[in-house]
């Protein structure tokens, strides 16, 4: 009973909002439980240059946080600690996150749909590549719509939002 008055009360607001022309679905969402942003990417390119991560393939996670808690927790985490603790920590917070992994080669060029994702609510998105280089080797991409390249280099990598035509 008491899951039914939720969900009438959720409704009759997101109604209300629209009728009321408030405009933002996302905020009316976030009010009823659903938190973040809904993930619209249409495209998303992995590029490494001749030469990447000094010449030998490197793993990369794209990770979609769902949950507040885990934004401070996988900040906190260079590459290497990722990889090393990603069984581990999908086992201790279940459902705060979800990740995709490919391996790229140097000179390589990954065009993957935006379905791979599918179109959850995320709150953010990190990238972790696992280079041979000493770093961080994190990025946090608010980059939400549309898509986003991943250009990989020798020692390090960089983020940029992609039109998708």
């Amino acid at each position: 009973m008491n899951r039914q008055r939720f969900l009438a009360t959720g409704l009759a607001a997101l109604g209300a909002s629209l009728l009321a022309g408030c405009g933002s679905v996302n905020k009316v969402m976030n009010l009823v439980g659903f938190k973040g942003t809904r993930l619209a990417w249409k495209e998303v390119v992995l590029a490494a240059t001749d030469g990447a991560n000094q010449n030998s393939a490197v793993a990369v996670d794209i990770v979609l946080v769902l949950e507040e808690a885990a934004i401070e927790k996988l900040s906190a985490l260079s590459a290497s600690k990722w990889f090393a603790s990603r069984a581990d920590l999908l086992r201790t917070f279940p459902g705060e996150f979800s990740y995709r992994s490919w391996e790229i080669t140097p000179g390589q060029t990954l065009r993957l749909s935006g379905s791979v994702f599918g179109s959850p609510n995320v709150l953010t998105v990190f990238v972790f590549a696992d280079y041979l280089a000493p770093g961080e080797h994190r990025m946090r991409v608010d980059q939400l719509q549309n898509g986003i390249i991943v250009q990989l280099a020798a020692r390090g990598f960089s983020v940029q939002p992609y039109k998708v035509d």
